[in-house]
């Protein structure tokens, strides 16, 4: 539009107005707007001129604090109002100036999600939970992958705050490494939710009970008559493989068993890194142990491949267990008995959490923190089902973890 138009369509309705009155000041009200209406509904289609709320408000005859109550379904406009309104908005495809709106209230409508894997089945559920809880407060989500990389997840940190989004979930390293960035997020009274906690930082925080979960996990192997239990653990920047460990050893203690330290094995997250434990395990005094839990169900796919290679039988000679139910174990040749995650949950409970800071506009005082139960799925790899069976009513039901209908959620509050 060039600076002729500009000016004039700054002053025009003022112009009508004038125009109108000249005419007759007798002009009853609900005449003279609809008159006004139509000559400046002319002016905004010949300029092709983008239609504000003030516009819509001069067509629909209202003031431009109703058309906002009936874009924010507000319970003060009437239902006659609304509908004229929302028929005016149809018609004219207006589109709210969302920039505009940032700027008035000091936010952007969107957040940030921050996942170590997007190859990771478990980190899709979390992100399909976020942004399902997110659209029903007409939020935007942006999800950045930091490859579990530590420059990486510094970089997206640092970028979404300067992008001014107001708020983030992620799940950050934990261990070993420089957390400046994390605790410059909680100095600048940042929204944000951690999928796991930090040591040193007083956040809120949404994850699954890891130790509850390894715990019942080896519970079910030991009820099965499995003495020699090892455990192939995470990554070291985890916190959580710390966890299912004392989950674990908490597990064999209430049974007289000993946990020996050299049955806990280091691990990693991936296939490649299960599969080199297996094929380590195959050839060492080890193969004494008759069952492995794993970190998660890529170490523990991996880890029966290579078992399955050297004829080491699962779950005859080696019973595995893993952790997530991220959705490929099931379709396995053994179908792999894991712990299952309530992914969804956890993304859709973490987005509400941030929601309601974002909005309550208050990041101090109690932190929560939220552990969701997680469940056993029992299968084949634990040796409790027959080949082809996927439910525990195939089975003893003595020895097996009845899956929890329903994720309970235990907070705490600090």
């Amino acid at each position: 539009m060039n600076r002729k138009a500009l000016h004039i369509h700054w002053s025009f309705p003022r112009i009508i107005d004038i125009i109108i009155n000249k005419l007759n000041k007798n002009f009853k009200t609900y005449i003279r707007r609809p008159v006004a209406g139509l000559i400046y509904l002319n002016y905004l289609k010949r300029f092709k001129v983008l239609m504000t709320i003030q516009d819509i408000a001069r067509l629909a005859g209202v003031s431009s604090a109703t058309v906002s109550g009936v874009l924010n379904n507000s319970p003060l406009v009437s239902a006659k109002t609304a509908k004229r309104v929302l028929a005016i908005i149809e018609e004219h495809n207006y589109q709210p100036n969302h920039l505009a709106r940032a700027l008035a209230l000091r936010q952007t409508g969107i957040v940030g999600l921050l996942i170590k894997d997007i190859s990771n089945p478990l980190y899709g559920q979390i992100a399909l939970g976020v942004e399902q809880a997110c659209e029903q407060k007409q939020y935007t989500v942006i999800i950045g992958n930091t490859h579990k990389q530590w420059q990486r997840e510094v970089r997206y940190v640092s970028l979404l705050k300067q992008r001014r989004l107001d708020g983030l979930i992620l799940l950050p390293l934990q261990k070993g490494v420089d957390l400046g960035h994390i605790y410059e997020l909680k100095q600048a009274h940042f929204p944000f939710i951690l999928l796991g906690e930090v040591p040193g930082i007083d956040a809120d925080v949404v994850r699954a009970d890891d130790e509850q979960g390894a715990r019942i996990a080896t519970e079910h192997l030991i009820r099965l008559g499995r003495k020699n239990i090892a455990y192939l653990n995470g990554p070291d920047t985890a916190l959580a493989g710390d966890r299912r460990c004392r989950g674990y050893q908490t597990a064999l203690a209430a049974h007289d068993l000993v946990a020996k330290p050299e049955l806990v094995w280091p691990g990693g997250w991936r296939l490649q890194d299960g599969y080199g434990a297996g094929r380590q395990f195959g050839g060492s005094p080890a193969a004494r142990v008759d069952a492995v839990l794993c970190y998660n169900d890529s170490l523990a796919i991996g880890f029966m491949r290579a078992l399955t290679e050297q004829g080491i039988r699962v779950p005859d000679d080696v019973a595995v267990v893993g952790f997530d139910d991220a959705g490929l174990g099931g379709y396995l040749q053994t179908a792999l008995t894991t712990v299952a995650q309530p992914a969804l949950e956890i993304g859709r409970c973490s987005a509400d959490l941030l929601l309601q800071r974002i909005a309550a506009k208050e990041n101090e005082g109690t932190t929560q923190k939220l552990y969701l139960t997680t469940h056993l799925v029992v299968r084949e790899s634990c040796g409790a089902l027959s080949r082809g069976s996927f439910h525990s009513s195939a089975a003893d039901p003595s020895l097996i973890e009845q899956t929890v209908g329903n994720h309970q959620l235990q907070e705490v509050a600090t």
